[in-house]
Parts: structure tokens; sequence; C-alpha cells
């Protein structure tokens, strides 16, 4: 009889990233309002380090900032990011994630992104970005509006806004935001 054990490897795997060459860029948690949403909850990073990257190992950390709990979701298999470009990263399962989302955590995430919360982006315990969120919109998007973004502009509160567009996808319910791509500037 064969068996088999599924778990982490004892070498963690470290991605090729250094402190701002991540930058967390936008975050969609749970909606409110009737029907059903298929935007689903997500954190969107914007590769600022000027080349290709493989995000394998990457660890998402949310901290609610009462204390009370914290979710770390790790990147467990191939995510390629071109130089300048955007990852999604949602709730679901990988193999069950909606439309736009580039990576689903699954099982390693347990509970819904938290309402006030902690996020840090690490890479082998370093931490390559981090964001403290007082609140997430329940119509739509947390979106930085810098341009290009990056990890100091992120760090201020005035360059976040709501971003609340209309979906214009037919085939989609909810505020979309603008998962995998710029966001529109905050006014």
């Amino acid at each position: 009889m064969l068996c088999s054990c599924a778990r982490d490897s004892i070498t963690p795997i470290c991605p090729a990233v250094a402190p701002g060459d991540l930058v967390i860029s936008e975050l969609r948690g749970a909606q409110s309002g009737g029907g059903a949403d298929t935007w689903g909850a997500w954190v969107e990073l914007y590769n600022a380090s000027g080349a290709p990257l493989d995000l394998e190992g990457l660890h998402v950390v949310f901290t609610r900032l009462d204390g009370g709990a914290i979710s770390r979701a790790i990147v467990r298999r191939p995510l390629p990011l071109a130089a300048g470009g955007y990852v999604v990263i949602g709730r679901d399962a990988d193999d069950a994630r909606p439309p736009r989302v580039d990576y689903g955590m699954g099982t390693d995430f347990a509970d819904s992104f938290y309402t006030a919360a902690h996020v840090a982006v690490l890479a082998c315990d370093v931490a390559i970005d981090e964001l403290t969120y007082p609140s997430l919109p329940t119509q739509g998007t947390r979106a930085l509006g810098a341009h290009p973004p990056d990890a100091t502009a992120n760090d201020d509160a005035a360059r976040w806004c709501v971003d609340a567009q209309a979906n214009t996808d037919p085939t989609q319910h909810g505020l979309p935001g603008s998962p995998g791509a710029e966001n529109p500037p905050c006014t």
C-alpha cells in the first residue's frame, strides 16, 4: 500500500524579490447589497522591480487590527509577473477562482478579509510591502491612486480611495474595481 501526504516543503521557496519590488495596490473585501457578487475578495500586487518575477513561495499575511486573528496564505505554484504588471490573489480555491484572479489562496486563508487589518507581503520572512487599512469598502475596492504604484506612496492614506466604478461586464455581478489593471486616480 502506498501512502502520501501533502505538506509544506522543509526548505521554503524564496521568491527573488526585495523590499519595494511588489506594491499592494488594491484590496477588495466582502461586498454588501443585494444579488450575487462574482468578483470575490482579493488583493492586487504591482511589480515595481523593473524585471519579471515568479511569486511562488510568497506569503500574504492579514492581521486584524484588534489583534484577534491572523491569516497567512502562501503562493504554492509558479506565478509569473511581468515587470510593470499586476497580479490578483483571491480568496477562492486556486482551481475555482473567479475571472480576473490569477491565484487562489483557498484553504490557506480560512477567514474572510478582515474589515480593518495590517497586510504584509513577505518573502522568507522579509517584508516586501506592508499596509494598514482602517476599513474596506463594502461596495467596490480600496484602490491606490499613485501611478505607477510604489511602496512609499501606498503608505500615504491620502493616496487611497474607493473605486466604485460601475460594472461593465454583463457576465459578472458587483462593483469590480480594476483587478489586474491600473487603478483610476483618486480625486
